[in-house]
């Protein structure tokens, strides 16, 4: 029998935390490094390019999906980062980068909307009749507004879809053992099937979302927290592409690296609402009930916060060699040939 859930932190069985069911965002069991890589790079680029080519009548789940490829592949790179050169990573993460804040107007909109309707749910009794189902009324029209600027702007989706699509054909490029071969401008390393290939940028995301964590709950700014977030993005799709080293224990941390990244979410998007609300009043005009909204948005906040810290203790325990080294040796293990007439049981 199971004891009464944390009030603290979201509960996993009302459909917050998601399983990691994303399987194909991992090495395959029996596959080599390099065309691993290059697989789950290409299969991120065209699933975004597809669903944005050919959205559909749901654009915005088109937009999302294309911001999760391009956050999946900025990951990849920072894995990587050691084998294919600075000067490489350096361009395709930028462009990455700036192509995925092309989108941002359409998917901020979205989220903020999303994170009034769960504070709706948990207060509503707390506002006056109507306040919240009037302001998501007013966030969601704000929305449809700034999507249809960016559909109606003949220049936006093009060059999303120009820098992707080039983007993939540079991917598709990566050098393997023995190969040499340019990718874009500049001669990348070939990726080797060795640990050493995602040793550095392991470290390097561990190590910088150790050091976030930190310094936001040393000093818990809307700024802190939210570079505190991007790494611990970053470091969940990088132990989601080593699954395959050991399945049960990679995926139960990639699913709480995923618990934690939606909990920063959350706080992010509501401060965000904040910000929002503060800048156009006209969203909530009525100035009792925004002082209301604002003091229930803090207090979500805090215990959001209160998750964050609970999880992200557990989560970054190990120093960073620690973790790094645990890693080496699932490595080991999983490179150490099975006897004759075993397979892997991850099949």
């Amino acid at each position: 029998m199971t004891g009464p859930s944390d009030p603290h932190l979201p509960d996993h069985r009302s459909g917050y935390l998601p399983a990691v069911r994303n399987v194909r965002f991992a090495l395959a069991p029996d596959e080599r490094l390099p065309d691993g890589v290059r697989r789950v790079t290409l299969e991120q680029l065209d699933a975004a390019i597809d669903g944005l080519a050919r959205p559909g009548d749901d654009i915005d789940r088109a937009v999302h999906q294309a911001r999760k490829a391009m956050k999946r592949l900025r990951a990849v790179l920072r894995l990587v980062r050691d084998s294919i050169g600075d000067d490489v990573y350096r361009a395709e993460n930028a462009l990455l980068r700036d192509t995925a804040r092309l989108l941002a107007p359409m998917r901020d909109g979205a989220v903020i909307t999303e994170a009034v309707r769960d504070l709706r749910d948990r207060f509503g009794d707390r506002l006056a009749s109507g306040v919240f189902d009037e302001l998501i009324e007013r966030l969601t029209e704000r929305h449809r507004r700034r999507r249809r600027r960016v559909l109606e702007d003949e220049t936006i989706l093009p060059t999303v879809l120009r820098n992707l699509r080039s983007a993939r054909a540079r991917y598709a490029a990566w050098p393997a053992d023995g190969e040499h071969r340019l990718s874009g401008l500049v001669a990348a390393r070939p990726l080797a099937h060795s640990f050493e290939t995602v040793a550095g940028g392991l470290f390097r995301t561990y190590r910088r979302g150790r050091r976030e964590m930190h310094r936001a709950l040393e000093e818990p700014t809307d700024l802190r927290f939210h570079q505190w977030r991007k790494r611990v993005k970053y470091l969940r799709h990088q132990v989601e592409i080593l699954r395959p080293l050991w399945p049960e224990v990679l995926e139960a941390q990639a699913r709480e690296l995923d618990r934690l990244g939606e909990v920063l979410g959350d706080e992010h998007d509501l401060a965000v609402m904040l910000r929002l609300v503060a800048a156009l009043p006209d969203l909530c005009p009525d100035p009792v009930d925004r002082s209301l909204l604002a003091a229930l948005t803090q207090h979500r906040r805090a215990e959001l916060r209160t998750a964050a810290r609970i999880l992200g203790i557990r989560i970054y325990a190990e120093d960073p060699d620690a973790f790094v080294g645990r890693f080496a040796a699932y490595w080991r293990a999983w490179q150490t040939p099975l006897p004759v007439g075993m397979v892997p049981v991850d099949r």
